[in-house]
């Protein structure tokens, strides 16, 4: 199992309830850090990985297509003087 917890002060809040592991049961925690805390210094190398590995270019996407409808196209609202 494995499962995501953000650290407040000394205190792990875990993301998901722990129903299925027993009262008394040792877990073992390994703690990876994710660099989520403001480090932007790894997101270009982040993103070459992420591109290389699911070989976005191979799959031959039109951007532009995909994005058509996200801008919203209309002028803005209605001013009157």
């Amino acid at each position: 199992m494995q499962i995501t917890a953000v650290k407040k002060g000394n205190v792990l809040i875990l993301s998901e309830m722990l129903d299925d592991i027993p009262d008394g049961q040792t877990v073992t925690l390994e703690i990876i850090n994710n660099h989520t805390n403001g480090d932007f210094a790894y997101f270009g190398k982040g993103l070459e990985e992420f591109r290389q590995a699911n070989n976005i270019e191979e799959l031959e996407l039109d951007i532009d297509d995909i994005f058509k409808d996200v801008r919203d196209k209309s002028s803005g609202r209605e001013v009157i003087m």
